[in-house]
């Protein structure tokens, strides 16, 4: 079976951008990177995205745009055949039909994506072998607690906005009541099954939050879980900071939507577009969960949108578009973080004043000498500096932190 992917995305008009070209890779599963300033249409263009993909994936006979999608996909198919076959003097009329339809669709949409193998999609997603999921940037995993083994009536498929993960903790519980009903019928196949699922999970947990003896205990008489963190009260799924809430309901989410395949593996394909990803993630959280979310998801192609530098160099095998400078490249893995910060840095994102303070802060912490009326004034940057939130802003945080650096190398 071939991969799945989008391979390019036409930007018609989304708020501030029009036609903008958006090449990703046609030949291997690479994910996006959307950046950009407030304003420049990063959420409308997820937006845009997912309603083009929910076209793509409803019945052929519901959905006109579909319709155009598929027209246009097979005639690239066909043109490319013909290639193939070396009769270039029929090419002529597919190339016209091909710009016809594409114009079709640019009055449709405010994007039209390409995919390398768009025929097999519906198919796929008709049948559970392919997920589209969209998850805004206010998001935080709320569980039902089960109050009993209740069976979970899974769907087939999902619309990109339906929600599944709620019911994650009466999930594991089946999981847990299946395996003492295969333990007592001496079913040790499902039993090593269920065990090795609880291991994956849990080693996966540990990784996330930096843990390596974390535990997930049953609490078998209220039918729920704890986590077992080093050095803390054990506490509930429901019970988590903002930040690996926010990164929990989207694994739950896509956990859930793949088990009406029975992939417990979890390498179904699929496109997911998630908004703001850095939301409530410190920064070590910020440079570990796209990572984390494309190895427990192998299949799957994230869409993401994001402000942080952190996130921007976290992976190898993304493209990054800045919508705001209409930039698109690849892989950022390789500048350091003082870079990207310092680009980032000069987006208006801070008040002139703070922006001054800093940047009269870093020019005297440089300075080898030092007059009296100097040192009063780095003293008083010094104090006011250190009473900003700094939480407010990861970026604002490590520029500070870098200019300090430089001041003690300087000193030793």
């Amino acid at each position: 079976m071939n991969d799945i992917f989008i391979s390019s995305i036409s930007i018609n008009e989304v708020r501030n951008t029009k036609e903008l070209e958006i090449p990703i890779s046609s030949d291997e599963r690479k994910h996006l990177i959307i950046t950009g300033r407030n304003g420049s249409g990063k959420t409308s263009l997820l937006v845009e995205l997912q309603k083009y993909l929910s076209a793509v994936i409803q019945e052929s006979n519901i959905s006109f745009l579909a319709n155009v999608i598929r027209r246009r996909d097979y005639l690239i198919y066909e043109k490319n055949e013909v290639i193939k076959n070396h009769t270039p003097e029929s090419m002529s009329s597919y190339t016209t039909e091909i710009e016809a339809v594409n114009k079709e669709i640019k009055a449709l949409t405010g994007v039209s994506i390409s995919f390398n193998h768009f025929n097999e999609i519906l198919s796929n997603f008709n049948s559970g072998k392919f997920i589209v999921a969209s998850f805004d940037s206010k998001r935080n995993s709320k569980f039902n607690v089960p109050s009993g083994i209740n069976k979970i009536k899974f769907k087939r498929n999902y619309n990109p906005r339906e929600h599944v993960g709620a019911d994650f903790i009466q999930y594991i519980v089946n999981l847990k009541a299946d395996r003492s009903f295969a333990r007592d019928e001496n079913e040790t196949d499902v039993v090593r099954e269920v065990d090795s699922w609880f291991a994956n999970f849990e080693r996966n947990l540990a990784e996330l939050f930096s843990d390596p003896q974390l535990k997930l205990s049953f609490d078998r008489k209220n039918y729920n879980f704890n986590v077992l963190e080093t050095g803390k009260e054990p506490y509930n799924l429901n019970q988590l900071s903002d930040g690996y809430s926010a990164v929990l309901s989207i694994i739950t989410e896509l956990l859930l939507r793949m088990e009406s395949s029975g992939a417990k593996s979890y390498d179904v394909e699929g496109i997911v577009l998630i908004d703001e990803i850095e939301t409530h993630l410190h920064i070590e959280l910020q440079k570990k969960v796209l990572p984390f979310l494309t190895t427990f998801f192998p299949k799957l192609q994230f869409i993401i949108t994001t402000h942080s530098p952190f996130v921007i160099s976290s992976i190898e095998n993304a493209v990054i578009c800045d919508l705001e400078k209409r930039i698109v490249t690849d892989d950022l893995s390789g500048y350091s973080y003082d870079t990207l910060i310092e680009s980032y840095f000069e987006a208006d994102k801070y008040s002139s004043i703070l922006k001054k303070k800093i940047a009269e802060f870093e020019y005297l912490s440089s300075k080898e000498e030092l007059d009296e009326k100097e040192r009063d004034q780095l003293r008083e940057l010094r104090k006011y500096i250190d009473d900003v939130p700094k939480f407010l802003a990861d970026e604002l945080a490590v520029k500070i932190q870098q200019i300090q650096l430089r001041t003690l190398n300087k000193n030793k």
